[in-house]
């Protein structure tokens, strides 16, 4: 006939252990004093500690007994498996990034928004925003562009001198 094992004691028939060192433990009141001892405490110590998702920052509900968690959820022990795996591989980021700051990029115009700048220039030029210093700079400039509209086939075709005129527009002169 096999040997019966013997049950264990239930735990409320264990006799609690007072871990307060002046004796004068109320019911309801927190004790500090296993903070200072050695033994059990020290891994009551590591629990609290132990708080915070390695993952996430969120907040972990220890328990009593058992194994410490290390995450908050299966979804962030997922993310940090996929994390020490890729750095294994050499595939992970090495940099923490802080922030993201987008540098703006001038965009190039487009052929529709030619004509909408240069008269946009030209009142900048009528109205003084432009100064005299950057006009010579200015007239090169648009020089080159007048020369290379007057070297397209079709405008040499219908070239026709154009009178001087005095004002800012030929209909004003």
């Amino acid at each position: 006939m096999p040997r019966r094992r013997r049950s264990k004691p239930s735990r409320s028939a264990i006799p609690a252990v007072d871990r307060s060192r002046s004796g004068t433990h109320h019911p309801g009141e927190e004790s500090t004093d296993w903070l200072a001892s050695d033994g059990p405490a020290e891994s009551r110590l590591r629990r609290l500690e132990t708080r915070t998702c390695g993952w996430c920052g969120g907040p972990i509900a220890v328990k009593d007994r058992g194994r410490i968690p290390k995450w908050c959820s299966p979804s962030c022990r997922q993310r940090a498996w996929e994390q020490s795996r890729a750095a294994a591989s050499g595939l992970s980021a090495t940099h923490l990034v802080e922030r993201t700051v987008k540098v703006p990029v001038p965009i190039q115009p487009t052929r529709k928004d030619w004509p909408r700048l240069l008269h946009e220039l030209a009142c900048q030029i009528d109205d003084g925003r432009i100064y005299d210093r950057d006009l010579n700079d200015l007239a090169v400039a648009i020089d080159a562009v007048v020369d290379a509209y007057r070297r397209r086939p079709w405008v040499r075709a219908f070239h026709r001198p154009v009178p001087p005129h005095r004002g800012r527009w030929p209909s004003q002169g």
